[in-house]
Protein backbone atom coordinates (compact mmCIF):
# COMPACT_ATOMS: atom_id res chain seq x y z
CA UNK A 1 0.00 0.00 0.00
CA UNK A 2 1.18 3.46 -0.86
CA UNK A 3 0.23 6.19 1.32
CA UNK A 4 2.86 8.64 -0.52
CA UNK A 5 5.28 8.60 2.63
CA UNK A 6 4.03 5.89 5.09
CA UNK A 7 7.02 5.75 8.31
CA UNK A 8 7.05 3.08 10.76
CA UNK A 9 5.77 4.60 14.10
CA UNK A 10 8.75 4.17 16.57
CA UNK A 11 8.29 4.76 19.81
CA UNK A 12 10.53 8.14 20.33
CA UNK A 13 11.34 8.42 24.23
CA UNK A 14 12.82 11.40 24.21
CA UNK A 15 12.15 12.88 26.99
CA UNK A 16 15.43 14.50 27.42
CA UNK A 17 14.48 16.54 24.60
CA UNK A 18 11.39 17.71 25.67
CA UNK A 19 13.12 20.09 28.36
CA UNK A 20 13.08 23.60 28.18
CA UNK A 21 16.84 24.30 27.77
CA UNK A 22 16.33 25.61 24.20
CA UNK A 23 14.54 29.23 24.46
CA UNK A 24 15.36 31.23 22.03
CA UNK A 25 12.76 32.50 19.67
CA UNK A 26 15.60 33.34 16.50
CA UNK A 27 17.26 36.21 18.07
CA UNK A 28 15.13 39.26 16.14
CA UNK A 29 12.81 41.43 16.97
CA UNK A 30 9.11 39.60 15.87
CA UNK A 31 7.93 42.89 15.02
CA UNK A 32 10.17 43.70 12.44
CA UNK A 33 11.04 40.79 11.17
CA UNK A 34 12.64 41.31 7.63
CA UNK A 35 13.13 37.73 5.88
CA UNK A 36 16.21 39.77 3.82
CA UNK A 37 18.07 40.56 6.24
CA UNK A 38 18.39 36.73 7.26
CA UNK A 39 21.76 34.54 6.44
CA UNK A 40 23.44 31.62 7.83
CA UNK A 41 22.90 28.66 7.06
CA UNK A 42 19.78 25.92 7.30
CA UNK A 43 20.25 22.30 7.72
CA UNK A 44 17.49 20.77 6.09
CA UNK A 45 16.45 16.89 6.50
CA UNK A 46 13.81 14.99 4.77
CA UNK A 47 13.71 11.99 2.47
CA UNK A 48 13.72 11.34 -1.39
CA UNK A 49 11.19 9.29 -3.04
CA UNK A 50 11.90 9.58 -6.35
CA UNK A 51 14.56 10.88 -8.91
CA UNK A 52 11.72 13.33 -10.07
CA UNK A 53 10.82 14.76 -6.24
CA UNK A 54 14.93 15.24 -6.50
CA UNK A 55 14.46 17.41 -9.08
CA UNK A 56 11.71 18.72 -7.77
CA UNK A 57 13.34 19.81 -5.10
CA UNK A 58 16.28 21.41 -6.41
CA UNK A 59 14.32 23.97 -8.47
CA UNK A 60 12.51 24.93 -5.51
CA UNK A 61 15.71 25.38 -3.28
CA UNK A 62 17.16 27.10 -6.55
CA UNK A 63 14.43 29.12 -6.22
CA UNK A 64 14.85 30.32 -2.52
CA UNK A 65 18.79 30.77 -3.25
CA UNK A 66 17.89 33.47 -6.18
CA UNK A 67 15.74 35.09 -3.49
CA UNK A 68 17.71 34.35 -0.29
CA UNK A 69 21.40 34.71 -1.33
CA UNK A 70 22.48 35.46 2.41
CA UNK A 71 21.02 31.81 3.27
CA UNK A 72 22.59 28.53 2.31
CA UNK A 73 20.57 25.44 2.58
CA UNK A 74 22.61 22.22 4.01
CA UNK A 75 20.52 19.78 2.46
CA UNK A 76 20.73 16.44 4.34
CA UNK A 77 18.28 13.48 3.00
CA UNK A 78 17.94 10.46 5.11
CA UNK A 79 18.38 7.67 3.42
CA UNK A 80 17.38 5.73 6.46
CA UNK A 81 14.95 4.74 8.72
CA UNK A 82 13.89 8.05 8.89
CA UNK A 83 11.87 8.23 12.46
CA UNK A 84 14.65 6.32 14.00
CA UNK A 85 17.01 8.50 12.79
CA UNK A 86 14.95 11.25 13.83
CA UNK A 87 14.94 10.07 16.91
CA UNK A 88 18.17 9.77 17.54
CA UNK A 89 18.84 13.60 16.50
CA UNK A 90 15.52 14.77 19.07
CA UNK A 91 17.79 12.52 22.13
CA UNK A 92 21.02 14.68 21.37
CA UNK A 93 19.12 17.56 21.13
CA UNK A 94 20.67 18.64 17.27
CA UNK A 95 17.44 18.21 15.01
CA UNK A 96 17.99 19.82 12.02
CA UNK A 97 16.95 23.32 11.74
CA UNK A 98 13.88 21.75 8.89
CA UNK A 99 12.89 18.81 8.14
CA UNK A 100 10.36 16.96 7.37
CA UNK A 101 6.95 15.45 9.78
CA UNK A 102 4.34 12.85 8.26
CA UNK A 103 1.22 13.60 9.81
CA UNK A 104 0.81 10.01 11.29
CA UNK A 105 3.83 10.33 13.50
CA UNK A 106 2.98 14.95 13.95
CA UNK A 107 0.83 13.83 16.95
CA UNK A 108 3.27 12.14 18.70
CA UNK A 109 6.04 14.48 18.03
CA UNK A 110 4.05 17.26 19.53
CA UNK A 111 2.79 15.92 22.57
CA UNK A 112 6.64 14.98 23.05
CA UNK A 113 7.63 18.37 22.88
CA UNK A 114 9.65 18.16 20.03
CA UNK A 115 8.83 20.93 17.82
CA UNK A 116 8.77 24.53 17.84
CA UNK A 117 5.28 26.64 17.70
CA UNK A 118 4.99 28.66 14.74
CA UNK A 119 1.66 30.28 15.19
CA UNK A 120 3.00 33.77 16.60
CA UNK A 121 5.69 33.99 14.02
CA UNK A 122 3.14 33.41 11.33
CA UNK A 123 1.10 36.40 13.00
CA UNK A 124 4.02 38.66 13.71
CA UNK A 125 5.88 37.87 10.45
CA UNK A 126 2.97 38.77 8.38
CA UNK A 127 2.93 35.10 6.83
CA UNK A 128 -1.12 33.76 5.89
CA UNK A 129 -1.92 30.37 6.45
CA UNK A 130 -5.44 30.88 5.57
CA UNK A 131 -4.82 29.64 2.10
CA UNK A 132 -4.18 25.70 3.27
CA UNK A 133 -6.42 23.44 2.35
CA UNK A 134 -7.89 22.64 6.36
CA UNK A 135 -7.43 18.91 6.12
CA UNK A 136 -3.68 19.41 5.37
CA UNK A 137 -2.85 22.24 8.16
CA UNK A 138 -5.01 20.61 10.76
CA UNK A 139 -2.72 17.39 10.24
CA UNK A 140 -0.49 19.76 12.24
CA UNK A 141 -2.69 21.26 14.94
CA UNK A 142 -1.65 20.03 18.58
CA UNK A 143 -3.87 19.18 21.53
CA UNK A 144 -3.27 23.14 22.55
CA UNK A 145 -4.89 24.19 19.63
CA UNK A 146 -1.10 25.30 18.09
CA UNK A 147 0.45 24.46 14.63
CA UNK A 148 3.39 22.65 14.32
CA UNK A 149 4.05 22.65 10.99
CA UNK A 150 2.75 23.62 7.44
CA UNK A 151 2.13 21.23 5.12
CA UNK A 152 4.78 21.15 2.08
CA UNK A 153 1.99 19.28 -0.20
CA UNK A 154 -0.60 16.90 0.00
CA UNK A 155 -2.51 14.25 -1.19
CA UNK A 156 -6.37 13.25 -1.16
CA UNK A 157 -8.09 10.09 -2.69
CA UNK A 158 -9.46 9.22 -6.04
CA UNK A 159 -11.43 7.40 -8.23
CA UNK A 160 -8.62 6.17 -10.87
CA UNK A 161 -10.51 3.97 -13.56
CA UNK A 162 -9.68 2.04 -16.58
CA UNK A 163 -12.15 4.07 -19.24
CA UNK A 164 -11.75 0.94 -22.06
CA UNK A 165 -12.92 -1.52 -19.05
CA UNK A 166 -15.88 0.86 -18.54
CA UNK A 167 -16.50 1.39 -21.93
CA UNK A 168 -16.54 -2.01 -22.48
CA UNK A 169 -19.05 -3.09 -20.19
CA UNK A 170 -21.64 -0.56 -21.41
CA UNK A 171 -20.56 2.61 -18.61
CA UNK A 172 -20.95 6.25 -20.16
CA UNK A 173 -19.80 7.84 -17.47
CA UNK A 174 -17.40 7.04 -13.86
CA UNK A 175 -19.95 6.79 -11.39
CA UNK A 176 -20.53 9.54 -9.08
CA UNK A 177 -22.63 8.36 -6.24
CA UNK A 178 -22.61 5.12 -4.27
CA UNK A 179 -25.73 3.70 -5.57
CA UNK A 180 -24.54 3.99 -8.92
CA UNK A 181 -21.26 2.43 -8.08
CA UNK A 182 -22.71 -0.56 -6.86
CA UNK A 183 -24.76 -0.66 -9.66
CA UNK A 184 -22.19 -0.56 -11.79
CA UNK A 185 -20.54 -2.85 -10.28
CA UNK A 186 -22.19 -6.37 -11.51
CA UNK A 187 -21.62 -5.35 -15.09
CA UNK A 188 -17.35 -4.61 -14.12
CA UNK A 189 -17.23 -8.08 -12.87
CA UNK A 190 -16.74 -10.77 -14.87
CA UNK A 191 -14.32 -13.90 -14.09
CA UNK A 192 -11.54 -12.88 -13.15
CA UNK A 193 -11.93 -9.78 -13.43
CA UNK A 194 -13.16 -7.68 -10.76
CA UNK A 195 -15.20 -4.36 -10.67
CA UNK A 196 -12.65 -3.01 -7.52
CA UNK A 197 -9.37 -3.57 -5.59
CA UNK A 198 -10.12 -2.72 -2.06
CA UNK A 199 -7.50 -2.08 0.47
CA UNK A 200 -8.28 -3.20 3.80
CA UNK A 201 -7.08 -0.96 6.16
CA UNK A 202 -8.09 2.09 7.30
CA UNK A 203 -6.32 4.86 4.97
CA UNK A 204 -8.99 3.88 2.62
CA UNK A 205 -12.01 2.89 4.49
CA UNK A 206 -12.60 5.84 6.58
CA UNK A 207 -12.86 7.94 3.93
CA UNK A 208 -15.88 6.07 3.21
CA UNK A 209 -16.85 6.22 6.77
CA UNK A 210 -17.03 10.13 6.81
CA UNK A 211 -18.91 10.00 3.02
CA UNK A 212 -21.76 8.60 5.72
CA UNK A 213 -21.61 11.01 8.29
CA UNK A 214 -19.69 8.62 10.73
CA UNK A 215 -15.88 9.38 11.71
CA UNK A 216 -12.73 7.47 14.02
CA UNK A 217 -13.02 10.11 16.77
CA UNK A 218 -15.34 13.31 18.33
CA UNK A 219 -14.66 16.36 17.02
CA UNK A 220 -12.64 17.14 19.97
CA UNK A 221 -10.41 13.93 19.77
CA UNK A 222 -12.12 13.59 23.69
CA UNK A 223 -14.04 9.95 22.41
CA UNK A 224 -14.36 7.46 20.11
CA UNK A 225 -17.02 7.67 17.00
CA UNK A 226 -16.42 4.63 15.40
CA UNK A 227 -18.92 2.92 17.39
CA UNK A 228 -21.88 5.43 16.07
CA UNK A 229 -24.30 4.05 13.70
CA UNK A 230 -22.67 5.83 10.67
CA UNK A 231 -19.48 4.63 11.26
CA UNK A 232 -21.22 0.90 11.31
CA UNK A 233 -23.05 1.27 8.38
CA UNK A 234 -20.42 2.39 6.62
CA UNK A 235 -18.05 -0.50 7.40
CA UNK A 236 -20.78 -2.95 6.48
CA UNK A 237 -21.51 -1.19 2.82
CA UNK A 238 -17.60 -1.30 1.91
CA UNK A 239 -17.46 -5.25 3.38
CA UNK A 240 -20.50 -6.01 1.24
CA UNK A 241 -18.47 -4.66 -1.49
CA UNK A 242 -16.33 -7.51 -1.09
CA UNK A 243 -19.16 -10.10 0.07
CA UNK A 244 -20.85 -9.85 -3.00
CA UNK A 245 -17.61 -10.41 -5.12
CA UNK A 246 -17.34 -7.28 -6.21
CA UNK A 247 -14.15 -6.61 -5.12
CA UNK A 248 -11.04 -8.15 -3.67
CA UNK A 249 -7.85 -7.30 -1.38
CA UNK A 250 -4.77 -6.86 -4.06
CA UNK A 251 -3.32 -9.77 -1.76
CA UNK A 252 -6.00 -11.77 -3.13
CA UNK A 253 -5.33 -10.75 -6.59
CA UNK A 254 -1.90 -11.63 -6.34
CA UNK A 255 -0.15 -8.05 -6.27
CA UNK A 256 1.64 -5.79 -3.81
CA UNK A 257 -0.94 -3.04 -3.77
CA UNK A 258 -3.91 -1.44 -5.92
CA UNK A 259 -1.84 0.55 -8.71
CA UNK A 260 -0.47 -3.14 -9.78
CA UNK A 261 -4.05 -4.44 -9.70
CA UNK A 262 -5.13 -1.43 -12.11
CA UNK A 263 -2.00 -1.92 -14.26
CA UNK A 264 -2.52 -5.77 -15.14
CA UNK A 265 -6.13 -4.97 -16.39
CA UNK A 266 -7.22 -7.16 -13.08
CA UNK A 267 -9.54 -4.69 -11.39
CA UNK A 268 -11.41 -1.55 -13.20
CA UNK A 269 -11.58 0.87 -10.27
CA UNK A 270 -9.58 1.66 -7.25
CA UNK A 271 -9.48 3.96 -4.85
CA UNK A 272 -5.68 5.98 -4.76
CA UNK A 273 -3.78 8.76 -4.50
CA UNK A 274 -1.52 10.91 -7.00
CA UNK A 275 1.58 8.40 -6.22
CA UNK A 276 -0.41 6.24 -8.71
CA UNK A 277 0.90 8.20 -11.68
CA UNK A 278 4.11 8.00 -11.47
CA UNK A 279 3.66 4.11 -10.86
CA UNK A 280 1.57 4.04 -14.10
CA UNK A 281 3.73 5.94 -16.01
CA UNK A 282 6.91 4.13 -15.35
CA UNK A 283 4.86 0.63 -15.03
CA UNK A 284 2.02 0.35 -17.22
CA UNK A 285 2.17 3.14 -19.50
CA UNK A 286 -0.19 1.47 -21.92
CA UNK A 287 -3.28 1.48 -19.52
CA UNK A 288 -6.01 4.01 -20.61
CA UNK A 289 -6.96 5.34 -16.97
CA UNK A 290 -8.14 8.39 -16.20
CA UNK A 291 -9.47 10.24 -12.60
CA UNK A 292 -12.70 10.39 -11.11
CA UNK A 293 -13.87 12.20 -8.01
CA UNK A 294 -14.91 9.78 -5.05
CA UNK A 295 -18.57 8.63 -5.21
CA UNK A 296 -20.77 10.64 -3.18
CA UNK A 297 -22.17 8.77 0.16
CA UNK A 298 -24.64 11.10 2.30
CA UNK A 299 -21.92 13.88 1.95
CA UNK A 300 -18.69 14.62 0.32
CA UNK A 301 -15.95 13.26 2.48
CA UNK A 302 -12.30 12.20 1.72
CA UNK A 303 -8.54 11.77 3.38
CA UNK A 304 -5.57 14.45 3.52
CA UNK A 305 -2.33 12.77 3.56
CA UNK A 306 0.70 15.34 3.69
CA UNK A 307 3.73 15.61 5.41
CA UNK A 308 5.08 19.43 7.01
CA UNK A 309 7.95 21.27 7.03
CA UNK A 310 8.50 21.87 10.66
CA UNK A 311 11.51 23.52 13.19
CA UNK A 312 12.41 21.51 16.17
CA UNK A 313 12.42 22.95 19.68
CA UNK A 314 15.86 22.48 19.75
CA UNK A 315 16.72 23.72 16.20
CA UNK A 316 20.02 25.47 16.37
CA UNK A 317 18.89 28.10 13.03
CA UNK A 318 15.22 29.37 13.61
CA UNK A 319 14.93 32.30 11.97
CA UNK A 320 16.99 31.09 8.57
CA UNK A 321 14.99 27.86 9.45
CA UNK A 322 11.53 30.24 8.97
CA UNK A 323 12.47 31.90 5.74
CA UNK A 324 13.21 28.33 4.08
CA UNK A 325 10.37 27.29 5.80
CA UNK A 326 7.68 30.20 4.72
CA UNK A 327 9.34 29.88 1.18
CA UNK A 328 8.80 26.33 0.77
CA UNK A 329 5.09 26.69 1.73
CA UNK A 330 4.16 29.97 0.42
CA UNK A 331 2.36 30.31 -3.40
CA UNK A 332 6.01 30.99 -5.14
CA UNK A 333 8.15 28.16 -3.67
CA UNK A 334 4.89 26.15 -3.57
CA UNK A 335 4.21 26.21 -7.54
CA UNK A 336 7.91 25.12 -7.90
CA UNK A 337 7.59 22.02 -6.31
CA UNK A 338 4.31 21.11 -7.50
CA UNK A 339 4.67 22.21 -11.31
CA UNK A 340 6.61 19.47 -12.23
CA UNK A 341 3.33 16.69 -11.49
CA UNK A 342 5.48 14.82 -8.24
CA UNK A 343 3.29 16.50 -5.83
CA UNK A 344 -0.05 18.54 -5.03
CA UNK A 345 -0.44 21.65 -3.67
CA UNK A 346 -1.74 22.46 -0.01
CA UNK A 347 -2.60 25.73 -0.87
CA UNK A 348 -5.69 27.22 -2.57
CA UNK A 349 -3.60 29.81 -4.14
CA UNK A 350 -1.05 27.72 -6.11
CA UNK A 351 -3.05 25.77 -8.91
CA UNK A 352 -2.81 22.20 -9.49
CA UNK A 353 -0.73 20.56 -11.74
CA UNK A 354 -1.99 19.25 -15.06
CA UNK A 355 -3.97 16.10 -14.50
CA UNK A 356 -4.05 16.40 -11.40
CA UNK A 357 -7.16 18.90 -11.29
CA UNK A 358 -9.38 15.73 -9.35
CA UNK A 359 -7.17 15.00 -6.64
CA UNK A 360 -6.58 18.60 -6.08
CA UNK A 361 -10.15 19.49 -5.90
CA UNK A 362 -10.62 16.51 -3.16
CA UNK A 363 -8.51 18.63 -0.92
CA UNK A 364 -11.83 20.75 0.25
CA UNK A 365 -13.57 17.73 1.63
CA UNK A 366 -10.52 15.79 3.03
CA UNK A 367 -10.06 15.06 7.08
CA UNK A 368 -6.33 15.04 8.38
CA UNK A 369 -4.94 11.77 8.34
CA UNK A 370 -3.36 12.08 11.92
CA UNK A 371 -5.29 11.98 15.06
CA UNK A 372 -4.16 11.50 18.81
CA UNK A 373 -0.98 9.96 20.31
CA UNK A 374 -0.36 6.31 20.26
CA UNK A 375 -2.44 6.40 16.78
CA UNK A 376 -0.87 3.20 15.32
CA UNK A 377 -2.38 1.18 17.67
CA UNK A 378 -5.78 2.15 16.57
CA UNK A 379 -4.43 1.66 13.17
CA UNK A 380 -3.57 -2.01 13.97
CA UNK A 381 -6.56 -2.71 15.60
CA UNK A 382 -9.25 -1.57 13.05
CA UNK A 383 -6.76 -3.29 9.91
CA UNK A 384 -6.59 -6.70 12.11
CA UNK A 385 -10.15 -6.60 12.24
CA UNK A 386 -10.74 -5.94 9.00
CA UNK A 387 -8.76 -8.48 7.74
CA UNK A 388 -10.23 -11.09 9.64
CA UNK A 389 -14.11 -10.05 8.99
CA UNK A 390 -12.66 -10.50 5.52
CA UNK A 391 -11.35 -13.91 5.23
CA UNK A 392 -14.47 -14.81 6.81
CA UNK A 393 -16.65 -13.28 4.12
CA UNK A 394 -18.70 -11.42 6.88
CA UNK A 395 -20.08 -8.01 6.43
CA UNK A 396 -20.68 -7.71 10.40
CA UNK A 397 -18.80 -4.34 11.71
CA UNK A 398 -18.99 -5.33 15.09
CA UNK A 399 -15.70 -7.08 15.90
CA UNK A 400 -14.25 -4.05 13.93
CA UNK A 401 -15.52 -1.32 15.60
CA UNK A 402 -15.30 -3.26 19.14
CA UNK A 403 -11.48 -3.73 18.55
CA UNK A 404 -11.00 -0.52 17.72
CA UNK A 405 -13.16 1.55 19.89
CA UNK A 406 -10.83 -0.30 22.72
CA UNK A 407 -7.56 0.48 21.03
CA UNK A 408 -9.09 4.41 20.96
CA UNK A 409 -9.79 4.37 24.58
CA UNK A 410 -7.05 2.76 25.50
CA UNK A 411 -4.64 5.54 23.93
CA UNK A 412 -7.07 8.46 25.24
CA UNK A 413 -6.32 7.21 28.85
CA UNK A 414 -3.04 6.61 28.41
Amino acid sequence: MRNRLALPLVALLVLAACTANNTTTGGSSAAAFDPSSVSGTVVFSGWQASKDEGVALQAALDGFKAKYPKITVNYQPIATDYATAMAAKFSAHQPPDLFYVDSSVAPDWISQGLLYPLDDWASSRNFDTSQFFPGYLDAFKGQDGKIYGFPKDGNALGMAYNKDMLTAAGITAPPTTWDELVADAPKLTSGSQKAFCLSSTLDRELAFIYQNGGALLSADKKSAAIDSAASKQAITWYLDLFKNGWGDTPKNLGDDWCGTSLGKKKVAIIFEGGWLDPFMKSTYPGVNYAWAPLPKGKQAGNLGFTVSYSIGKDSANKDAAWVLLTYLTGPEGMKLWTQGGVANPSRKDVPAPAGKEVLVAGAADAHPWSFIPGFSKINDAFNNAMTAALEAKSDDPTKIVNDTKTAIDQALNS
